[in-house]
Formats: C-alpha cells, sequence, structure tokens
C-alpha cells in the first residue's frame, strides 16, 4: 500500500493527458510523463544475486507511452540527446525520474529502485545534485535510501567531477552506483569514489576462467560495494563463492509491471 502522501499525490493526477499537466495516468493506471506532446512510460528490469536469482533491485528505463509501433524504439539517450539546452535536459531528467518513481510506488517495489542520470545534466547542474529530486521524494514520504542514483561510463573518465557528483547525491540521502569501462579504470577511481554499487557490462569481461578471474579481481576492489555484471545475455556459470549481481535479458526482460521475485527466479531455471 503506496505511503498516504503518495496515494494522495496518485488521486490527484488526471486521467488522460490534461494541458498544463506534466504528468498524468494513463489506461493501464501507470504514471506518463508528457514532454512537449511526447508520452514518457516505465519499464522496470529486475536485478538479481547470481547464487539465488533472489530480486535485489530493479532498474527503471524511459519508453515511448504511445501506442504506434514507431514510437515503441524510444531510448532516452536519443531523447536526451534532442534537448537543446541544459536547462532542457535538467528538465527532462527530472520528469523522467518522477515517472519511474510513482510508476515504483504503483508496483510496490519493496526493493532499491535503480534510476539513471544521463552525462549531460552532470555537468549542467552546477550545485547541490540530487536537492531538488529529494525534496520530490519527501513529498511522495519515501526513503531517499531506497534509491540508488546511477552515473553513466562517461561520467567515470571525469574522476574530479564523479566524486563531486555522487558525494552530493550521498549527502542527500541516495544510495549511488557507477558504471565502469574496465577494472583498470575502476583502480584509478577506486581511492576517490565510494560507491554502493558497481556496474560493469559482463561481455567486457570475457568467459569462462577468464571471466570468473576479472569477477574475482573486481570484487576484491570493490570493498563494501557490490558488484552487478550487465547485459547479461547467457546467465554465467559462476562459482558460489563470487558474491556478484546479475542484470541483463538473459536474466529477465525489462517490464511495465513488477512480478513477485519467485516468478522472476522461476523464469531463469
Amino acid at each position: 500500500m503506496p505511503a498516504p502522501l503518495a496515494q494522495k499525490y496518485l488521486a490527484n493526477l488526471p486521467h488522460g493527458r490534461t494541458e498544463g499537466h506534466p504528468l498524468y495516468l494513463g489506461a493501464d493506471g501507470h504514471v506518463i510523463g508528457d514532454w512537449f506532446g511526447l508520452g514518457l512510460a516505465s519499464v522496470f528490469q529486475p536485478i538479481v544475486e547470481a547464487g539465488s536469482r533472489a530480486v535485489v533491485g530493479n532498474e527503471a528505463f524511459l519508453r515511448s507511452a504511445s501506442v504506434s509501433a514507431d514510437d515503441q524504439g524510444l531510448y532516452p539517450w536519443t531523447l536526451f540527446s534532442s534537448a537543446a539546452t541544459d536547462e532542457r535536459v535538467i528538465a527532462l531528467d527530472r520528469l523522467a525520474r518522477t515517472v519511474h518513481l510513482l510508476n515504483s510506488i504503483i508496483e510496490g517495489n519493496r526493493h532499491p529502485l535503480f534510476l539513471n542520470v544521463h552525462g549531460r545534466l552532470l555537468a549542467a547542474v552546477a550545485d547541490d545534485h540530487g536537492r531538488a529530486f529529494r525534496r520530490v521524494v519527501n513529498t511522495l514520504d519515501q526513503d531517499a535510501h531506497q534509491i540508488v542514483i546511477e552515473t553513466p561510463e562517461e561520467a567515470s573518465r571525469q574522476p574530479d567531477l564523479l566524486t563531486f557528483v555522487l558525494r552530493n547525491y550521498r549527502n542527500n540521502g541516495f544510495r549511488v552506483a557507477v558504471n565502469i569501462e574496465s577494472i583498470d579504470q575502476w583502480r584509478l577511481l577506486a581511492h576517490g569514489v565510494w560507491p554502493h554499487y558497481i556496474k560493469v557490462d559482463a561481455r567486457k569481461l570475457g568467459k569462462g576462467p577468464e571471466l570468473h578471474q576479472h569477477i574475482h579481481t573486481l570484487t576484491q576492489l570493490s570493498e563494501d560495494a557490490r558488484v552487478i555484471l550487465t547485459h547479461v545475455e547467457t546467465p554465467p556459470d559462476l562459482p558460489a563463492d563470487l558474491p556478484v549481481l546479475l542484470q541483463g535479458h538473459g536474466i529477465a526482460q525489462a517490464s511495465k509491471t513488477l512480478g513477485a521475485p519467485e516468478d522472476v527466479s522461476a523464469s531463469m531455471i
């Protein structure tokens, strides 16, 4: 059951697109963001423990709310790239995260919610990253610590900016995740940034024994952070002593609805 403040907020949203309202409820009961006439919807992909396949988080992605087949290929980076000014990027990013948070509440999500921030936003916001979104979280009476702000790979190429951004989000009560391009890159970052999660594309780590060795090395370097392998197309056969998390189409497809953890686990057996 959503918190009373969130229930009240959702109850006051218009049904269907309404002029002057950036958020509205779609026919299926989910929240849609209105970005200059384009409907923005959420899908969620689970993140699971490698051993038990238990769900430990859900990452939100932006998709078109249009029923037109031509619009179903909307991906956030394309949309963000079309934003002409930094102000537009900031507004779009905050709208997208609000849509995801509301839909997560509607779905009764009990796990950490992973929300991406676009690289342009990191440079566009000069002051306190996370402060404005924390106000949204507070308005809906949600726990900021259950939200994981995820930075893109490009941010990991700018250690000073990354350190500043992560510190801001942590100071505002959020958990943070970084995407890295390689283990060598993490070696350079490890002493200056302290994320809760480290995400790396599994395709960049090889296969078989090579993959196992790279995961072992990364987990040794990660200290208290959890390592998440992304873009997992085929669930790897990992030793039981490698405490990693998995995410990708080989684990579960992204969906507008959140199934029970046991349903997701069963689909992978």
